[in-house]
């Protein structure tokens, strides 16, 4: 339930750097951005190197739930609409210190 989450952490996988948020609105307005976006399988399942973000949920401090922008539980997808210019400008405009 993503009402419950109270806080995200994403990490950059171009530099390893995280940011974390804990206010309430900003997690609703993300969630809400995202919470519509399609993950469709991709054919091609064979394994990769490298990510461009890492996302994950937390309620009441322990990891709900963690995913990248194309891979779910070790599956690969394509997202409609594309998920990395959301979780990018995102990113980019967190008021919060980088890890």
């Amino acid at each position: 339930d993503l009402d419950d989450v109270n806080k995200i952490v994403i990490v950059d996988g171009r530099t390893g750097y995280k940011k974390t948020v804990t206010e309430n609105e900003v997690i609703k307005k993300f969630l809400s951005e995202i919470k519509d976006i399609k993950f469709i399988p991709e054919e091609n399942q064979e394994k990769r190197e490298g990510w461009r973000y890492s996302i994950t949920l937390f309620q009441d401090d322990e990891q709900a739930f963690q995913f990248g922008l194309s891979e779910v539980n070790e599956n690969y997808y394509n997202t409609e609409p594309d998920i990395y210019p959301i979780v990018e400008d995102f990113y980019e405009n967190l008021d919060v210190q980088e890890e």
